[in-house]
């Protein structure tokens, strides 16, 4: 009896007479990649013929499918790859080919996927249902939409992430979403939110604060424009939920709106917003009042509007800063779901951290379980382990992020949305790839997977790269303080001398790649000399601020030199891959004016 499928003779890819558009495009995206693998045709028809893979709905044979899961089942004559819903058919798809069929689904600031030539190709034989950790699986641009966030949703669908957040303040964002990435999504399947820090796309100053000044804060004593609006005034909320469902009405494809306030702090001072909660110290923030009433009230008056009109859509809040802490007396309105954003994390550590983590991982966990025990709804974490705003310093934390998904899974979080630069890629893509797969598989042997991507990316390079990564870890990461979002000091201790044993790694292996490699894999290598460079560069300059410290001209002169050649430097490097200039130089210049 046979025990493999064989493509050697073809076969046909069979889809339901009613298959959805993404249904149908998964299976055209199937056809398309057996064709390259195999140098074979594989038409998708709409009636049964042996051999056949049979693609979408639940098939004869397939079991019973949990939200958002797949099934993959290999025959001698047939395979059925089935999702719950047709985003969950797509993965099943991409997940097909790459298990099964040795497709590497790297991104563009990679190198691009890796297609395998296969004329021979046989799959064995078995089945496995496919169950997510999480239900809620997003990124979010930022904040442009252009091409490069077209090859991201690419990218995310064959890694298996299922939702896209647009960011609301977005350059032009509704113009570019709908010329660029709407029918992008609508192929995919993928979920589509509408959030960030979203008050000012709601109830735009631009609009009303010349003939309604009373819906924007007032802070010290005059209403600002650039601050938070006036919650506590009943014409805010109806606005906003007003101008919510009108663009539902346009965009039927969302179904969760973010009402998240504007970054920052800046929360009204009138007497009405005063007096919706005591105005005691943030526990995490004491230098702000707590907030998280006063917001929620204002989240459930829009939420309540929105819901008689649009009942399928929620409404997402925002945990952060002087409102991070659950609420005391305000209950969640059904149709409201809440983001938790745990901004001053520590990046060294698990959310659940041990003792000796400094920062405040251990109180946001605390936080987030009492969020779940209020949040009737979806509770998801925006997630800041892409480590975007970290000025593209190669902070390795893959050891870190399987105890710390397994315990949000643990804790019963439904998911993350997450932050990138394509710019960057180089230094963090390594994080969304694992990401990617621990939201599937919390289990997994991290150690062999990290193996596997280092082979498809580095090449050759891929054992020295491997050790490469381990000796920086052992040498720089694990013996160093904690570090959280835009802390800059822990790069004191990069020294050519500390890092020097990694480093003749890395030469060693910039020297195979190049020998050996071919051009994407010495590429991939370049980008982490250059992240390596860069470290050393800041090391150097966060040395000589901490010598500036005594006052002395000299000293000030030195760090002010090389905080000016740092911006010309990743200036110049700025097209890697591997650094993100703008906001390395915004954070020298901010330093250099003071």
């Amino acid at each position: 009896m046979a025990t493999v499928f064989d493509f050697s003779s073809g076969a046909s890819i069979l889809i339901a007479e009613a298959a959805s558009e993404p249904e149908r495009f998964a299976a055209h995206e199937l056809s398309r990649y057996l064709a390259i693998i195999t140098g074979r045709q594989f038409p998708v028809v709409g009636h049964a013929s042996e051999p056949c893979i049979m693609v979408g709905k639940q098939w004869p044979g397939t079991p019973p499918l949990p939200a958002g899961g797949y099934y993959i089942g290999v025959e001698p004559h047939r395979i059925i790859l089935s999702g719950a819903d047709a985003q969950a058919t797509l993965h099943a798809i991409y997940a097909f080919l790459g298990d099964h069929c040795g497709c590497r689904w790297l991104a563009v600031w990679e190198g691009g996927e890796l297609v395998p030539r296969r004329p021979d190709l046989q799959v064995p034989c078995g089945a496995r249902l496919y169950r997510p950790a999480f239900s809620h699986r997003a990124f979010t641009n930022f904040p442009d939409i252009d091409r490069d966030t077209v090859h991201m949703v690419d990218w995310m669908a064959k890694n298996r992430f299922n939702r896209f957040m647009v960011n609301a303040w977005a350059p032009q964002v509704e113009q570019r979403y709908g010329e660029l990435l709407r029918k992008e999504l609508t192929l995919r399947g993928m979920a589509v939110e509408w959030s960030h820090h979203s008050f000012h796309f709601w109830v735009p100053p631009e609009k009303y604060f010349s003939v309604h000044p009373e819906y924007f804060a007032l802070v010290d004593g005059r209403r600002r424009p650039d601050k938070q609006l006036c919650t506590s005034n009943p014409a805010v909320a109806e606005i906003a939920a007003d101008n919510i469902c009108s663009f539902l009405q346009e965009h039927p494809e969302v179904d969760i709106v973010g009402l998240w306030p504007t970054d920052g702090f800046g929360w009204c001072e009138c007497d009405n917003c005063l007096a919706m909660e005591p105005q005691q110290p943030s526990e995490l923030y004491p230098d702000h009042p707590r907030r998280t009433d006063t917001y929620l009230a204002f989240v459930n008056a829009v939420a309540e509007r929105v819901a008689a009109v649009h009942p399928d859509c929620k409404i997402s809040a925002l945990a952060y800063v002087n409102y991070v802490e659950p609420p005391v007396q305000t209950q969640l309105h059904p149709n409201v779901v809440v983001c938790f954003a745990p901004m001053h994390r520590c990046f060294k550590h698990p959310l659940d951290a041990p003792p000796e983590c400094t920062q405040a991982n251990s109180r946001y966990a605390r936080l987030l379980e009492q969020w779940r025990t209020i949040t009737p709804g979806t509770l998801y974490l925006f997630c800041y382990l892409m480590l975007i705003d970290t000025c593209s310093l190669p902070y390795r934390i893959t050891g870190m992020l399987q105890p710390n998904f397994k315990w949000l899974a643990d804790a019963g979080i439904d998911g993350y949305v997450m932050e990138y630069k394509p710019q960057e890629w180089g230094p963090f893509g390594v994080n969304g790839h694992l990401i990617g797969q621990l939201s599937w598989q919390a289990d997994m042997d991290v150690e062999a997977w990290l193996q596997e991507y280092y082979r498809a990316l580095y090449g050759p390079a891929s054992d020295l790269m491997d050790e490469f990564w381990k000796v920086y870890l052992r040498d720089f990461i694990q013996p160093g303080p904690c570090v959280y979002h835009y802390d800059l000091t822990y790069t004191r201790r990069a020294t050519e001398q500390l890092l020097s044993p990694a480093l003749a790694i890395l030469g060693q292996a910039r020297a195979k790649a190049a020998g050996e490699g071919d051009k994407r894999h010495l590429q991939a290598v370049e980008r982490d000399v250059l992240s390596m460079q860069l470290l050393l560069r800041f090391g150097r300059w966060q040395r000589a601020v901490y010598q500036a410290r005594d006052g002395a001209a000299h000293h000030r002169r030195q760090a002010r030199s090389l905080a000016e050649e740092l911006i010309a430097w990743a200036q110049a490097h700025g097209d890697s891959g591997a650094i993100f200039a703008p906001r390395i130089q915004t954070i020298l210049q901010r330093w250099l004016e003071q």
